[in-house]
């Protein structure tokens, strides 16, 4: 038995160190990049000719299938987090996600669309988690997108953002308090734009299954969502608010906390500098809960960004909030519980090489969550460095 147990610490060592030194050489390869980027072909960057390779096949004159290429992202990070409460710290290298698959252009106008969530971290389990974008797609010739099968619930200002678009290293607490956790669920919805409006609608099964077996054997949900820009009323070059509704049914369904969420986002930009917001309410069984986003950031150079980023929720319930992905699990067992007061400040670099498809973030924050007797849950300071890459 102790050889057992002495085979597999070691065994657990070593891979430790395979994926400490695997994502050690990603400061030498961002590196590299920045030189190259020195060096770039005003018509055809090598960037371009890099990501060009993942088209497969393009023919227009195919009309079965006229257009294959492969989609996905890898991000990989460095995270150290203390808990000044409980005395606890942490850090680690980590793959925080990687998602593989393909898109397809079918029958002139038609896109299947398919990625799978795989884990790098899955140490003695298989590397398949689950099916994450897998869909069809099409647009009337009026501009109205339809789409159906597994797809992404946008609401509130980060849930809305794609983790290949985010400008912090994660989503915001809003997003972990208000927003699902699990992004990707079977539905059916319907996007455009009328006289300068932006409107989402869709209609989804709450299930929580890795793929398809479990749709709509539980309860249902549903989005709305309209946006409008205003640039020219404030004389801005984006001045965009836009307002979301989640509502569901809970016959049965795994999202028992929500009744209903609401959400007021607004976008302001002009020149260098960027002013996003999100005003958010969740009416949940066992305590109210709404939360207050504030993530001014501004551009150095075309390439380089600097960010702040100031959140905060209160929940009228007693101990309904939760810390992030890291901080609650500082102490590890038991890991740290919830409270009604949580705040958070986010300073953050990004340097941007080749857009969002390949830049390296980078983030320190601190957070307090405070329990509804007053005493503190968790309070201390997490940073993060991470390269992110898509395709």
């Amino acid at each position: 038995m102790e050889i057992v147990q002495t085979r597999a610490k070691q065994n657990h060592e070593t891979f430790k160190i395979m994926k400490k030194s695997t994502i050690l050489y990603y400061p030498k390869f961002i590196l590299l990049l920045a030189l190259t980027s020195y060096a770039q072909n005003d018509e055809t960057s090598t960037y371009d000719k890099i990501w060009d390779k993942v088209t497969l096949y393009e023919n227009e004159e195919n009309s079965l299938i006229s257009k294959f290429w492969l989609t996905g992202r890898l991000q990989g990070e460095y995270h150290s987090f203390d808990n000044d409460v409980s005395g606890d710290d942490h850090d680690d290298y980590d793959w925080r996600r990687f998602r593989f698959g393909f898109k397809a252009t079918l029958l002139g106008d038609i896109t299947l669309h398919s990625e799978a969530d795989l884990g790098l971290e899955n140490q003695g389990k298989p590397l398949y988690n689950n099916l994450t974008d897998t869909y069809f797609s099409w647009s009337t010739e009026n501009g109205m997108k339809f789409k159906l099968g597994k797809q992404s619930t946008p609401f509130t200002l980060d849930g809305s953002t794609s983790s290949k678009k985010l400008h912090t290293l994660e989503r915001s607490k809003i997003a972990s308090n208000i927003w699902f956790g699990q992004e990707y669920f079977p539905g059916i919805s319907v996007s455009g734009s009328k006289n300068e409006i932006d409107y989402f609608a869709g209609f989804y099964s709450s299930d929580n299954a890795p793929e398809f077996d479990h749709a709509f054997k539980y309860g249902k949900f549903g989005i709305l969502s309209v946006g409008k820009d205003y640039s020219e009323n404030f004389n801005l070059e984006k001045s965009y608010l836009r307002a979301d509704l989640m509502v569901q049914d809970d016959d049965e369904m795994k999202y028992k906390e929500w009744n209903a969420a609401y959400s007021f986002v607004t976008k302001w930009e002009n020149n260098d500098w960027y002013f996003w917001t999100d005003l958010s309410f969740a009416d949940r069984k066992n305590g109210d809960v709404w939360g207050l986003q504030l993530m001014p950031f501004y551009d150095i150079t075309d390439k380089t960004q600097v960010i702040f980023c100031y959140t905060h929720l209160d929940s009228s319930g007693d101990d309904q909030l939760k810390a992030s992905r890291w901080e609650s699990r500082l102490p590890q067992d038991p890991k740290v519980g919830k409270g009604d007061d949580l705040t958070e400040y986010f300073f953050g670099l990004n340097h941007f090489f080749y857009g969002h498809k390949l830049k390296w973030q980078n983030g320190l924050q601190y957070t307090e969550l405070n329990q509804a007797d007053g005493s503190k849950e968790y309070e201390g300071w997490g940073f993060t460095t991470a390269f992110r890459i898509s395709w």
